[in-house]
């Protein structure tokens, strides 16, 4: 499979380390700093949510320092979407050259920004959710679909408008082959549940999207 092969390609394997290293040193800061303070709020808040006694005993079970680095990995990983905006369009420029031959329009800077908008408020949506639902990670089989969707809901819309607004309109992209892009995410996103590979998960989903995108424009042709 065409996807499969471009993950290890030279370029897209530069532009993929970059936004992984950014997410973990801005995340390593926050988290240096506010460490204390977050395990405080979390512990405080699980009292008001349901079986929040059992999840509280489980979080004192494993320790704080757990508890921290499960939510540091979290949020590098949740993030990569956001830090992946600067450097996207090598990644899908590469995947066109080598496969497809479409002829782009020349990335600006208001597109960029436009991408870390995206990727901002996709994220800060996933995150209010997050917020008030994560008591379905404590259920057995359930918060495997529960992480399945939250992963589908924060990076579906970043990789429609990464994959393809340097060949058309994203949002006449993502109106014409809705069901078929929530199915490719949310299947892709079962890469994020293998450790160390999770932390590229956002670059894995992006080069089979922009296959997906960039085969039905070169249909349309």
């Amino acid at each position: 499979m065409k996807a499969l092969v471009d993950l290890f390609d030279g370029k897209i394997l530069k532009y993929t380390f970059l936004p992984f290293i950014l997410s973990i040193l801005f995340w390593g800061v926050v988290f240096y700093f506010f460490s204390d303070n977050i395990y405080a709020f979390l512990e405080g808040y699980v009292s008001y949510i349901p079986f929040g006694e059992s999840i509280k005993n489980f979080l004192a079970t494993i320790g704080s320092g757990l508890v921290i680095f499960i939510f540091y990995y979290l949020a590098v990983i949740s993030t990569l979407g956001v830090f992946s905006s600067f450097f996207i369009d090598h990644i899908v420029l590469r995947i066109n050259e080598k496969h497809y031959n479409l002829t782009p329009k020349k990335p600006t800077f208001n597109d960029t920004l436009k991408g870390v908008l995206v990727s901002i408020k996709s994220f800060l949506i996933y995150f209010v959710i997050f917020i008030f639902t994560f008591f379905f990670l404590f259920i057995p089989v359930v918060n495997i679909f529960y992480q399945l969707f939250m992963w589908s809901l924060l990076n579906k819309k970043p990789l429609v408008f990464d994959s393809s607004y340097l060949f058309a309109n994203p949002d006449e992209i993502e109106k014409k082959y809705n069901s078929r892009i929530w199915a490719l995410v949310f299947l892709t996103s079962i890469v994020y549940f293998i450790p160390i590979v999770s932390l590229f998960g956002y670059t894995f989903q992006l080069v089979f999207m922009t296959h997906f995108v960039l085969k039905k424009l070169k249909e349309e042709k």
